[in-house]
């Protein structure tokens, strides 16, 4: 009787768990009912119903079988009873088969259980009450999904890893109109040890990776993803910083080392630069000759951070390209044993040095695009942009630069104007003997020149150099001296201005024309589009090298004394004598140094392409032209302000995260460059990404903040074990509300400011469903994502949860907003679940049988690609940067519209869709429908999309169209293109 008592009071704590959503607390509480009383049936029922909420189906069905065993001693078993179980044994079977944690030796056990707890629920006579009916009707359909999945249990084992290989194939972001592509050739980030840290301003060494600590296993597995790599700075930053963490390991630990580092860029002429430097660095190594290496130096010095370079180092560039170009069409490409380029990215790797060799551009053109400023001019230049845009979020933040930039100059002159006689003419640039009287009245007629001179020190700590001057004069940086005689006029002028002279005239007029025809510009600062009119009237356009051309030559120096007593000593860390030069060759000097010492211990990769869809291949086995034993999973990646155009922090948690290695020392590190102005804090900036606050990130998406200032700093994400415990996630409520918000603004987008103010939200539908199965990974039970997803496919949705569909960024105060509760088409869209579900049927973790459309295919071979043929309806400026505006095509917001012309309008559609979202147009289902993911859009000639066989060939029968718009302007981009003229596309057809 005791026992019967405290079994009866667990169970009645347990219910009250379970009604506030804490079932793992309530399954503990009927497991100890149960326990206490193993003879009722009840107790090991309502574990169950915990179990299955928890999503441990295999554990739910084994509580099931033995309440049934129970049931089946009882004279009269309550009927009820035995169709809820039976009911939810059928669903507890379906989800633990599709999530993988049911073996077929867990089911062969279950079977005689399973067998006549179905048998006997399907023989009990179904009373004539709606609830009854409805009870059995469920039962049937349970059992039926079960039929399904079971008789397809072993073809989804065959056929699950190349669902999943097919599902990373597909592209996750809407496409822009134009897939031109913005080549930008030098960054703009501090250098970047990766091994000491993740380029945080505030870090103190409390991020450094402590290599030294790591055991042999972890040694061995040291990788480093570089994303948006750019000019290769942070890899050549790491590669060095590995050298010096190899040096102090002990012998059989230095055994065990081996490092693999990924350069990966969307723009394969960023690669392709990357990999001309890494065989120049290559060549230095393997060169004797002072002079021969001296050229080689200056070539990577010059190819760096210069506009132009002398015709020898550009010789030597014309023979590391040409040597590539050749390199990479043997098979497999002869290229030193510790680099390896992908073999998918040659044949666009080659297209960009074949453009190297075959163009060539006017040094004097190049020279007078190139700015002579320095830091100040620079800063002069953004305080006068910003000043000139503004209004929006950021328009407080742009202020605050221009406050912070005059208030700088109003305290360096302050303090000029207040220093003593005796401490005023002493200052270094007071010509000696100068009387305090003569030295205040040059301080007044010198005073904008000076102050700006000490702002530059400020910023860069650096004083001006006498190099500085010869930019100003030449437009080019001083060759090493052991090649200055090989130029007319250069070692005179140069000694000119170290004895602070000016060079005369007659010398500078001189130089400048030997410059003008000896010299070679810098081709590897240019891509293709460079020479084509579309996006450079005349088609010969040139490199815009604002900005401070000193900025990189910094930079380096910055990194060059990390470790230097005069790093930690002041701000001032060069001298007026420093030469570029100095500084280049150190730098590149230590990272050859540094190759040649982890010979056997490094490899390096060059991938050209989206950091989230290759790093979607290497998951999930989709990579199939990499080394088998090359990394998948990494210890540290940076990814410069690569998710400022790829959804920012929802982006990295998806895509990125997953990629990392387990431990606390492996992180993912970006920074906000593109809409750094939008921002009020980085909570804003978070929830516009994420519609979630920093604090909610491990609660919906399983990563961990290491750093969370995004918008003047880094952000950092780390991985957390998975899957999560439920009762450190997010409650099934606020899991649906969170991905209604999420599915509604991607079905309607908001629209965004001009540049700098450019927030980019371009994740599709096939992104949705990539999140709806990493929070199956997270830990979520899968019945949770399927019973969304059954609502979503059901053709509508009834949510008191808007879309946002105004001006980025969105609001913070927008994640409260509730409107009245209405019923939403999302039919529009179903058409593109049909699409992603058939490519990854047999690799989806929850179950949507029951919720397809009947029309839908489940056949991964139906889905294929198919090509329109297109012309664009109106001109858009094809100009990238910063005032392109809604006007170009570049901003990823194109969706495509098919629909019947006998029955509806393009135009009232798109201009409408929001309307149409709403259920307030008359637009009827089954007359058109969206497609937010296309394979190509070039809006002006072709564009290629998925869909079945069967729907295509209904398209044609029934006279279909197809345009495609811009969802964020409500513009259509392309005149009709007829169904009858699609034709089918190989997948693997170039473009």
């Amino acid at each position: 009787m005791a026992n019967a008592k405290t079994a009866e009071s667990l169970k009645q704590k347990g219910n009250e768990e379970f009604k506030a959503g804490n079932f793992r607390s309530a399954s503990e509480l009927y497991a100890k009912a149960e326990k206490a009383n193993a003879k009722d049936p009840v107790y090991p029922s309502n574990l169950s119903a915990a179990l299955y909420e928890t999503g441990d189906y295999l554990a739910c069905a084994a509580a099931i079988l033995r309440s049934w065993k129970l049931l089946q001693d009882q004279p009269e078993p309550k009927s009820d009873l035995i169709i809820r179980l039976s009911t939810r044994l059928a669903k507890a079977l379906t989800f633990a088969v599709l999530s993988n944690t049911a073996s077929e030796a867990d089911l062969k056990a279950y079977e005689e259980g399973i067998k006549t707890l179905r048998e006997r629920s399907f023989a009990i006579p179904t009373a004539s009450t709606g609830s009854a009916v409805n009870a059995v009707d469920e039962l049937s359909r349970a059992w039926q999904q079960w039929d399904v999945v079971q008789s397809e249990s072993e073809e989804r084992t065959q056929k699950s890893d190349p669902c999943l290989r097919n599902l990373s194939r597909l592209p996750i972001f809407m496409k822009p109109l134009d897939d031109a592509k913005e080549y930008y050739s030098i960054g703009h980030d501090p250098i970047i040890d990766l091994t000491a840290g993740y380029g945080s301003d505030s870090d103190r060494g409390g991020d450094s990776l402590k290599i030294s600590k790591l055991p042999r296993e972890k040694l061995s597995d040291l990788s480093f993803m570089f994303g948006g790599v750019g000019d290769g700075r942070h890899a050549f930053g790491t590669i060095a910083g590995l050298y010096q963490a190899y040096k102090a390991l002990p012998a059989p630990k230095q055994a065990a080392f081996h490092a693999h580092l990924t350069l990966l860029d969307i723009h394969p002429t960023a690669i392709a630069r990357d990999l001309c430097m890494l065989l120049l660095l290559h060549e230095y190594n393997n060169t004797t000759d002072p002079i021969a290496r001296a050229e080689v130096m200056a070539t990577l010095m010059y190819i760096f951070c210069a506009g132009v370079m002398p015709s020898y180092c550009y010789n030597r560039l014309m023979d590391v390209v040409k040597e590539i170009s050749s390199k990479l069409c043997e098979q497999p490409p002869a290229l030193p044993s510790w680099l390896h380029v992908e073999a998918k990215s040659i044949p666009t790797i080659l297209r960009a040095l074949d453009y190297w060799i075959n163009t060539e551009k006017s040094t004097r053109k190049m020279v007078a695009q190139m700015p002579a400023g320095t830091a100040h001019e620079e800063w002069a230049q953004r305080g006068a942009m910003l000043g000139a845009l503004g209004g929006g979020n950021g328009s407080g933040f742009q202020r605050e630069l221009q406050d912070r930039y005059q208030s700088q100059r109003a305290q360096i002159e302050t303090m000029f104007r207040t220093l003593s006689d005796e401490k005023l003419v002493q200052l270094p640039f007071m010509p000696p003997g100068i009387a305090p009287q003569a030295a205040r009245a040059f301080l007044d007629s010198h005073m904008e020149e000076l102050v700006s001179m000490m702002q530059d020190v400020h910023t860069t700590g650096k004083v001006p150099t006498n190099e500085q001057e010869w930019y100003r004069c030449t437009k080019t940086f001083l060759p090493p001296p052991e090649l200055r005689k090989r130029h007319f006029g250069f070692d005179a002028a140069w000694q000119k201005l170290q004895e602070g002279e000016d060079i005369p005239a007659s010398i500078e007029r001189k130089i400048v024309a030997h410059i003008g025809d000896k010299w070679k510009t810098n081709i590897t600062l240019f891509d293709s589009n460079y020479n084509n009119p579309k996006y450079h009237y005349g088609g010969d356009g040139y490199k815009n090298m604002t900005g401070d051309a000193w900025e990189p030559v910094n930079q380096l120096d910055d990194f060059n004394q990390r470790n230097t007593p005069r790093a930690r000593r002041g701000p001032i860390t060069n001298d007026a004598n420093t030469l570029v030069w100095d500084v280049c060759s150190k730098f590149f000097g230590e990272v050859a140094t540094a190759i040649r010492g982890l010979e056997g211990h490094l490899t390096v990769e060059l991938i050209a392409g989206g950091l989230s869809e290759e790093l979607a291949k290497m998951r999930y086995k989709g990579d199939t032209t990499r080394p088998a034993n090359f990394q998948r999973k990494y210890t540290r990646m940076w990814l410069s302000n690569v998710p400022d155009y790829t959804h920012g922090p929802m982006n990295m948690a998806i895509y990125v995260v997953p990629n990392l290695q387990d431990g606390p020392e492996a992180g993912a590190s970006c920074n906000c460059l593109l809409n750094t102005g939008s921002w009020v804090n980085d909570d804003h900036f978070m929830y516009n990404y994420t519609h979630l606050l920093p604090k909610d990130l491990p609660r919906f998406l399983g990563c961990r903040i290491i750093r969370s200032q995004a918008v003047m700093d880094v952000l950092v994400l780390g991985p957390l074990s998975l899957p999560r415990p439920l009762s450190e996630l997010a409650s099934r409520d606020e899991l649906h509300a969170w991905l209604t918000r999420v599915l509604f603004d991607t079905f309607i987008s908001g629209y965004t400011r001009p540049p700098p103010e450019n927030v980019r939200l371009p994740h599709n539908l096939v992104a949705f469903v990539g999140l709806l199965m990493h929070l199956h990974r997270v830990g979520f039970p899968a019945h949770w994502l399927s019973d969304f997803l059954a609502r979503v496919l059901s053709g509508s949705m009834v949510s008191d949860i808007p879309a946002y569909d105004g001006l980025y960024p969105i609001p913070l105060d927008h994640r409260h907003r509730r409107v009245a509760s209405r019923r939403v088409r999302t039919d529009p869209w179903l058409v593109e679940f049909e699409n992603i579900i058939a490519t990854a049927c047999h690799a989806l973790p929850f179950n949507v049988t029951a919720a397809l459309p009947p029309d839908f295919t489940r056949d991964p071979e139906d889905i294929q690609v198919w090509e329109a043929r297109t012309t664009g309806l109106q001109p858009f400026q094809a100009m990238f940067g910063m005032f392109g505006g809604h006007g170009n095509p570049f901003e990823p917001a194109t969706r495509l519209l098919f629909y019947k012309p006998s029955e509806t309008s393009p135009s009232a559609l798109v201009k409408n869709i929001r309307s149409v979202f709403e259920g307030s147009s008359a637009s009827k289902p089954g007359t058109f429908f969206v497609l937010t993911a296309a394979d190509v859009v070039q809006y002006d000639t072709c564009i290629r999309f998925r869909m079945s066989k069967k729907r295509i060939a209904t398209l044609k029968e029934e006279k279909w169209a197809m345009v495609a718009f811009r969802q964020d302007t409500g513009k259509e981009a392309t005149r009709p293109s007829l169904a009858s003229t699609w034709v089918f596309v190989d997948e693997g057809a170039g473009y």
